[in-house]
């Protein structure tokens, strides 16, 4: 009589290793669909995914701000998935004594909500931010930027801007504290 022969533990049988290699498969097969989907997904969240009819659009509202308030710079647009700000600018190029290059970024969804107007008035509010930047580096204010803002476009329009973003952000603001009647700057 022999004695039964047990397998080494350390040892594969041809099933095991068979039943691994169909488990890896149908792992491999769950999974593909999952990765294909989170791929998919970081390519429509990119910025490149937004239309570029909004970009051209504006950009277009950008030259001619920017030529109406005889500034300079190269000032870049972007459309962003999510930006906590909804509308933002920051110097993005340049040295001290070169006031460099811009990027105006909008939030998508915050984009989408804005008319034509409130687009102009967001736009002006960002330029008068790279105008005082350029010319008064430490007076940097939301208020100074609407003063800029105002040369271009109406108190009105940044009323409503203003009243879309707090809507945004889910909060309230004192709109004497941004845009104040005392300004004298021209207005539309």
């Amino acid at each position: 009589m022999q004695p039964a022969r047990t397998p080494h533990p350390l040892r594969k049988t041809g099933r095991t290793r068979r039943n691994q290699s169909e488990f890896r498969a149908a792992v491999a097969l769950l999974y593909l669909p999952v990765l294909l989907l989170i791929r998919y997904g970081c390519v429509l969240a990119s910025p490149h995914s937004v239309s570029d009819s909004n970009v051209e659009r504006i950009n277009a509202i950008v030259n001619e701000l920017r030529d109406q308030l005889q500034m300079p710079h190269e000032i870049h647009v972007a459309i962003v998935p999510i930006n906590n700000r909804m509308v933002s600018v920051e110097r993005v190029a340049g040295s001290r004594s070169d006031v460099g290059s811009f990027l105006i970024s909008f939030d998508e969804h915050f984009l989408a909500s804005l008319d034509p107007d409130e687009l102009r008035a967001a736009v002006a509010h960002e330029l008068g931010h790279v105008w005082i930047f350029s010319h008064h580096p430490y007076l940097q204010t939301e208020a100074l930027a609407n003063d800029v803002a105002l040369r271009v476009v109406s108190r009105e329009s940044l009323k409503k801007i203003y009243g879309k973003l707090w809507v945004h952000l889910g909060m309230n603001g004192k709109l004497e504290e941004f845009l104040p009647e005392t300004f004298h700057s021209a207005q539309k």
